[in-house]
């Protein structure tokens, strides 16, 4: 299961090994999206997630929203959206 600092780690490691994305998978009501943050935002959207999601990573004013999943990558595909 994955917990806040999993969220943490990630964007830790994004930063070190200077990847361009760090990708939120959040759930809400049974509906998925992904969420592409960019190394420009890291800061903000990690605090922001911090503050926001308890450990289990659910939305502390909404229980029906939680992050199922984050990654960091150098997914070449996905910076055309930056552009």
């Amino acid at each position: 299961m994955l917990v806040k600092q999993d969220l943490i780690n990630i964007f830790s490691v994004a930063r070190e090994k200077e990847l361009p994305f760090v990708v939120v998978g959040i759930e809400a009501e049974g509906t998925k999206e992904a969420i592409v943050v960019p190394s420009e935002s890291f800061d903000a959207k990690e605090q922001f997630y911090v503050n926001a999601y308890s450990d289990e990573l659910v939305h502390v004013m909404n229980s029906k929203v939680r992050i199922f999943n984050v990654i960091a990558t150098g997914a070449d595909g996905i910076s055309y959206i930056f552009n």
